[in-house]
This record gives structure tokens, sequence and C-alpha cells, in this order.
């Protein structure tokens, strides 16, 4: 309940905020908090630069994240990225990249009488993740609220909620075919991924179902042996053996294999 209150507590701010409106791109407050925005993900996915981070955070911060859960307090916010960056290796390129959509950038001030506090910073921005070939694929697509707040001269973010996450559109849409009962089974079981680790196939309906540890997707047939995700241009080929076994599921997307997840022997 109490973390209800905290999020409809801040969209409530959001509400208070447009009262005097979104300030002008040219204006100094929305190119500062647009310097503290472009600071903060460079440091999180390009530099690993966890100080950088902690310096514009309050002690107090809280993260809303619509699929990964609450984080209480900074500590236990930075407290993953602490040890996945004393893990990473300096020369290898870095996995995901964060790429604000241009044009999405809003900036709401907050005032107490006529001072300026703080102010409401919302945008949109999309990720993308190296394959095993090395190359950046599209991710994930989503909204981010933050509410920045002016102690002493300096900006820190004490609330962030990151939300509506979803994978980016296919371009064209694919025509479903039907398939039987019978292939379906063959195709369940667990696979391997290099990516995302062990990943489940179930019958669901005519279709087939993706489930991971992070993500769950319908996936509908295009042919007998490939399946496809309608939000996203992502296609899913089962591969047999001259024996007719299934051996592993390749995921495709912008017709180039990204990844390769072997099944499990029973």
């Amino acid at each position: 309940m109490s973390n209800f209150r905290y999020i409809f507590g801040i969209f409530t701010l959001i509400l208070a905020a447009s009262v005097h409106g979104q300030v002008a791109k040219d204006s100094e407050l929305y190119k500062v908090l647009k310097s503290k925005d472009s600071l903060l993900f460079d440091a999180a996915f390009n530099q690993c630069d966890v100080d950088t981070m902690e310096s514009l955070f309050t002690e107090d911060f809280e993260f809303y994240h619509d699929k990964g859960g609450f984080t209480d307090g900074r500590e236990a916010f930075l407290k993953p990225t602490r040890e996945n960056c004393e893990k990473r290796d300096p020369e290898a390129p870095q996995y995901s990249k964060r790429i604000l959509i241009e044009g999405s950038l809003e900036v709401y001030p907050l005032y107490k009488g006529e001072e300026l506090y703080g102010a409401i910073q919302h945008g949109v921005h999309r990720f993308e993740f190296l394959n095993n070939r090395n190359e950046y694929q599209k991710g994930d697509i989503a909204k981010f609220t933050h509410v920045w707040m002016l102690n002493n001269g300096e900006w820190k973010i004490k609330r962030e909620l990151s939300y509506d996450h979803h994978l980016m559109e296919n371009k064209e849409p694919i025509m479903e075919v039907s398939v039987s009962q019978q292939i379906l089974e063959k195709y369940e079981g667990s696979y391997i991924s290099p990516q995302v680790g062990s990943v489940q196939i179930k019958k669901d309906a005519g279709n087939l179902l993706l489930v991971s540890e992070k993500m769950q997707a319908k996936l509908y047939p295009k042919s007998e042996d490939t399946f496809f995700m309608k939000e996203r241009d992502v296609r899913f080929k089962f591969i047999q053996s001259d024996a007719g076994e299934v051996t592993k599921m390749q995921i495709i997307e912008n017709d180039t294999v990204v990844d390769e997840a072997q099944r499990e022997k029973s």
C-alpha cells in the first residue's frame, strides 16, 4: 500500500507541475537536466561509473520498475551495478545501449511559492543489446519519469519510474498459419541460451509459449518449423537432426541469427 501511495504522489506532482507547463527546450532548466540525464545513462551503460551514478541520486532514492519491481534506497539500487562492473572486461564492448528518443524529453518545474525546489523529467528511451555476433539488436522501448530535487544548488533524483516496457513493433505483419498439435508437442521442452539462460517452450492453444526467468512471450506459427512474435520482428526457427529430433532453436532478428538455444535432453 505504501508503494502505491508513493506512485500516486509522484503522479500528483506531475499533474501539479503541468499547471506551470513544461519549460522550453532552450531554457536553462531543460538544458541542465538533459545534460544530467545524459551523464547518468552514460555512467550506467557506457562507463560503468558507479561513483557518478551515486552522486546523481539522493540517499533515500526509490526506483519503481514495471517488470523488475520496487527498489528502496540508493545503495540497494546501485549494488547490482557495482557487482556487474567489477566483473566487466574493460576491453569488451558494452553489452547494451540506451538511446533517448529524439524529441521525447519533457521537463516540468516544481515550485513552492516562488522558489524552485525540483522538477519532473519525463521521456521515452529504447535499448539495444549485443547478439552472439557482436552486433547490436533492438530491444525494449519504455517511458521514464524522474523526480529531481534541487538541494544546495545540486540536482539529484529522488524518485524514478520506469514503465510501459514493450518490444519494438514489427514493421510488417507476418501471416499466421495453423499447425498440428503433434508438431507443437515436438518443440516442447527445455532449451539453454547463451544470452538468457534456461528457456522453456510449451504448447499454448495452437501456439507456443516461451518462458524464461525474465520474460514470457507467445510465439505464433509462420510455418511448421518457424514461429514469430507479434510485438517485435523476431522469429524462432527449430532445427532438427537427420533423424527428425529437435536439437536447437535459432532466434532470428532482422534476418540475422542473434542467438541459438540448445535443447536439453530429457
